[in-house]
């Protein structure tokens, strides 16, 4: 399974849950950027990305500012 940084990881290789983010619906507008309290999330090249899934606390803080629901924590 490859995650949104385009690694590849498996089973033990992280957190259970992990998050996406669904590019069909994402317009870029930066909500989520903001509302990252451990400044995980950043533009580049045009899309959101985020830097570490390990860092993430799954508060879901990015999610929630997402007016397009482009972020899908699984």
């Amino acid at each position: 399974m490859k995650n949104n940084e385009g690694k590849t990881i498996s089973e033990g290789d992280g957190p259970i849950t992990m998050w996406t983010i669904d590019y069909k619906k994402c317009n870029v507008c930066g909500e989520c950027v903001d509302a990252c309290k451990a400044r995980l999330l950043k533009i580049k090249d045009k899309r959101i990305i985020i830097t570490s899934q390990g860092d993430c606390s799954w508060c879901g803080d990015c999610a929630d500012a997402c007016a397009s629901d482009a972020i899908v924590l699984t």
